[in-house]
C-alpha cells in the first residue's frame, strides 16, 4: 500500500527523487527557511547574551554604588553624631572655664579687699607713729 503512493521521478538535474517535484521544492524551501530561522535565533541568542552581560555589569556597578552611598550616608550620620558630641564636650569645657573664671574673679576681689585692708592698716600704723 505504501509502495503504491511512492513515485520515483527525475528532477532537472537528472537526480532521482522519491517526492514529487513541487513537494520536494517545498521541502527544500522549508529547510532553507529553517536554517535561516536557526541562524536568526543564534544571532538573537548572542544579542540577548551580550545584553544580559551588559545588564549584569550594570547591576554590579549599581550594587557597588548603592553600597558606597550607604557607606557615605552612614559616615554623614556618624559625622553629625560626632559633631554633636564634640559640641557638647566644648560646651562642657566652656562651662568649666567660666566657673574657673568666676572663682578667679572672686579670688581677685578677695585679694584686692585684703590688699586694701592691709594698706589701711599700714596707713593707720604710720599715722600712729607720727
Amino acid at each position: 500500500m505504501a509502495a503504491d503512493k511512492v513515485s520515483i521521478t527525475f528532477d532537472e538535474s537528472n537526480n532521482i527523487r522519491v517526492l514529487e517535484s513541487g513537494l520536494f521544492n517545498d521541502c527544500q524551501m522549508m529547510q532553507t527557511e529553517a536554517y535561516e530561522f536557526i541562524n536568526k535565533m543564534k544571532k538573537f541568542d548572542e544579542m540577548v547574551g551580550s545584553l544580559v552581560d551588559v545588564l549584569d555589569g550594570q547591576a554590579v556597578k549599581i550594587e557597588q554604588e548603592k553600597l558606597r552611598a550607604v557607606g557615605i550616608r552612614n559616615q554623614l550620620e556618624n559625622e553629625a553624631e560626632t559633631r554633636k558630641i564634640k559640641q557638647q564636650e566644648l560646651e562642657l569645657v566652656i562651662n568649666e572655664k567660666r566657673a574657673e573664671l568666676e572663682r578667679y574673679l572672686y579670688q581677685l576681689e578677695s585679694l584686692m579687699k585684703v590688699e586694701e585692708d592691709q594698706r589701711k592698716l599700714i596707713e593707720r600704723l604710720r599715722n600712729n607713729e607720727a
